[in-house]
């Protein structure tokens, strides 16, 4: 079946019988369990058009046993007028005599009626108790029923249709019927769009019947991407079978021609005006709601006309129970799009501009920013980042990819405020060599203009990369809190970044008071408040505090525990934190546990802040050399060393690695026994042998005489069975003593 509308395989034949379902319509046998095990006197199908009401209501008349009494009300239309109850009634007439003979009279009374009168209701009652057999009436299209005749007419079907028997309608919008009485009383089965839409299985084997020769992928793509709309699934192969590629090679969308003209003709068709212009000067917009809708189109029934729209022929889908928010199917709402585009090329970028002001006062900055975005307004979405939490720049990772994408590479570098956001964003995603790149660009645009809040983001910024030292990382961080930064949760990541700065540079006690300043409710990013903890956590183990490090350490876990930012980068940090903090503990099982979590979070080739590698690095040697793993803490201690270089006037780090390299010196004596084990001061200069340093240099850096050092390399050699400086380096890397690289 190709059909445009499901519907078509099955359309009445004359008389108002369903023609039998083809063999190309999709079985709907999900479905028709429902409808043949359900005991409801009335069913309702109620779908926009293409959802296959008619194909189902056919299938299921073919597969019963009790006779079927079918009348379509679109056979009936005569243009655009609805239809009349009385044709339904002389249309029903010749249905029931054909399955169970009326007598003459009442049936010439039925069939030649002009109006729904009184004396014709009590005909079609009397018609109806007689009857002996249960039978199943299908009214289709039957919201083409309207006023109060039709709903006088449908009631008394629902009400006098033999025992046994059931009204089956299909319709495209509520029909006349008491609906709400009807559910209360559990007399009444609706099937809706949502159930209506083909399942993934109906949907492949549509598209198969329709000749696309798609691969499973391909097929699950265009079946997501129509949601299950049985006709745009339908329309979307024809429009690859019209450019002559039945193999899609690009994801369908709702501006194809084809796509367009359906919903022109069988959607926006039957609306109203001013439900139409609602629709589509709104449809830019994505979720929609009346007072949104109010702001932006200046009106005051928003609203009211959503709720109708979701009740009437729309594929407009309600997210609530209270119908207050609402979500156009994404291929209707992009045919829409391109239907505005052509009449009002300039409003969509309007609309979003208003809308975007209008969330941004209603507290939804991540929409705001959306729209702002979709606007092109790049200074207004460099304000919103700005002036929202930092969750929207750190953490936020493909959303704000998707931000500055849609901007362009130029806008971006053009605008300090977004640079800026870029910067601290790609920081949290490991790349600080870019970071650093779009921080300098910022830096240069705001010396031809300066701007307030831009400086105060410039200096967070540049205090998160801490390339200039640990004391202008302090100055910078402590100048940015001081700064009146728009929101709050920014202030808090500045308390961090000056209580890490503080903490580095050898004083504790400014750190943990700067640490504890943040405030915990001032709104910041789930990652800001688990690094600040984890910080806590790495002063209290320098004092020696365990218990109170690890009750630190865990709800630094918890931080960001199901939040998406539990899978950034920079989330490493508090992973190797916890593992040295249950390692001090006792906990080496939970240990383990986070330094794996740490590990996997990090991509390779992370490119990292020196201040931030400095601490993992650290923490991880530490703990794995608690769980007894001395070359893989050996070889964390040497790209800590590397780290090291690159951030100066940081006393407390040294002495970290200095203690570490003798916990490791330590380990490594202890572990090579007998006649052959090597001395701490032998372990010390066998540590620098993998160096570029001469022997004489070696001794300089361990403050002894080269001769020292020479006798305790040569004692190395016998002790590893060697003969030279090479050979020894070679043999110690095959027992774990040193590491390949040396920093």
């Amino acid at each position: 079946m190709t059909a445009i509308d499901a519907k078509l395989p099955s359309s009445p034949r004359p008389g108002g019988a369903p023609a039998p379902p083809t063999g190309a319509a999709v079985p709907r046998r999900r479905l028709l369990r429902r409808l043949r095990v359900a005991e409801s006197p009335v069913v309702l199908l109620r779908a926009p058009a293409g959802y296959g009401k008619t194909t189902l209501l056919a299938q299921w008349a073919a597969a019963e046993r009790r006779p079927c009494a079918w009348v379509s009300a679109a056979n009936l239309r005569t243009g655009e007028a609805s239809v009349e109850p009385a044709d339904v009634v002389a249309a029903l007439a010749q249905q029931l005599d054909a399955s169970e003979p009326i007598a003459p009279l009442p049936l010439g009374t039925l069939a030649d009626a002009e109006t729904l009168d009184r004396r014709l209701l009590r005909t079609l009652d009397a018609v109806l108790a007689s009857r002996a057999r249960p039978l199943l009436l299908v009214l289709d299209d039957a919201h083409l029923l309207r006023g109060p005749s039709a709903a006088t007419l449908l009631s008394l079907l629902a009400r006098r249709l033999p025992r046994g028997s059931q009204l089956a309608l299909g319709a495209r919008a509520e029909p006349p019927l008491p609906l709400a009485r009807l559910r209360a009383e559990g007399r009444l089965l609706e099937l809706d769009a949502r159930e209506l839409a083909f399942d993934p299985h109906e949907s492949a084997l549509l598209l198969a019947r329709a000749g696309a020769r798609l691969d499973a992928p391909q097929a699950a793509a265009l079946a997501a991407r129509a949601e299950g709309w049985p006709a745009a699934l339908a329309l979307v192969v024809r429009a690859f079978e019209d450019r002559h590629d039945p193999v899609p090679t690009v994801a369908p969308s709702g501006a194809d021609r084809l796509l367009t003209a359906y919903v022109r003709e069988q959607l926006l068709a039957e609306l109203e005006p001013a439900a139409r212009e609602l629709l589509l000067r709104s449809a830019p917009l994505g979720t929609l709601c009346g007072a949104l809708c109010d702001a932006v189109l200046a009106r005051s029934d928003g609203g009211l006309v959503l709720r109708e729209l979701a009740h009437a022929n729309m594929p407009l889908e309600a997210l609530d129970r209270a119908e207050q928010r609402f979500r156009l199917h994404p291929l209707v709402a992009e045919a829409l799009v391109a239907e505005l585009r052509r009449s009002d090329a300039a409003w969509e970028a309007r609309a979003h501009a208003r809308a975007s002001a209008w969330h941004a006062r209603h507290g939804a900055p991540v929409r705001a920013l959306d729209h702002a975005i979709a606007a092109g307004d790049a200074a207004r979405a460099g304000t919103l980042l700005w002036s929202g939490p930092p969750g929207h720049v750190l953490g936020a990772g493909a959303r704000l990819d998707g931000w500055l994408r849609a901007l362009g590479a130029a806008t971006v570098a053009a605008n300090p405020s977004l640079a800026l956001a870029a910067a601290a964003n790609r920081v949290a995603r490991a790349r600080a060599g870019e970071a650093a790149r779009l921080a300098a660009t910022a830096e240069s645009e705001l010396e031809r203009a300066p701007a307030v809040g831009d400086r105060a983001a410039a200096l967070l910024v540049r205090a998160l990369l801490g390339v200039d030292g640990v004391a202008a990382m302090e100055d910078d961080a402590r100048a940015a809190c001081a700064a009146d930064l728009p929101h709050p949760g920014w202030r808090e990541l500045g308390c961090l970044l000056a209580g890490v700065a503080a903490h580095l540079g050898g004083m504790p006690e400014a750190a943990q008071a700067m640490l504890e300043r943040s405030d915990r409710h001032a709104g910041g990013a789930a990652l800001v408040e688990a690094l600040r903890d984890a910080q806590l956590a790495l002063l209290a183990l320098d004092r020696n505090r365990r218990g109170h490090a690890h009750a630190l350490a865990v709800r630094a876990v918890a931080c960001v525990d199901a939040t998406p930012a539990a899978r950034e980068p920079l989330v490493a940090l508090v992973h190797a934190v916890a593992a040295f903090a249950q390692a001090r503990a006792g906990g080496l099982a939970q240990a383990r546990e986070q330094l794996e979590r740490a590990r996997r979070v990090l991509p390779d080739g992370a490119d990292l802040p020196p201040w931030y590698e400095v601490e993992l690095r650290f923490a991880r040697a530490r703990t794995l050399l608690r769980l007894s793993e001395a070359a893989e803490a050996r070889a964390e201690l040497v790209r800590m060393s590397h780290a090291l270089r690159r951030l100066s006037g940081a006393p407390v780090p040294r002495a970290w690695i200095e203690d570490a390299w003798a916990r490791a010196d330590a380990f490594a004596a202890s572990a090579v026994r007998g006649p052959t084990r090597l001395t701490l001061a032998e372990l010390r200069v066998l540590r620098l042998l993998p160096s570029h340093f001469s022997l004489r240099e070696i001794a300089a850096r361990l403050h002894v005489s080269a001769n020292t050092v020479k006798t305790q390399a040569h004692a190395v050699y016998r002790k590893l069975g060697v003969s030279s400086r090479s050979e020894a380096v070679a043999r110690a890397r095959e027992i774990g003593l040193v590491e390949a690289t040396y920093g």
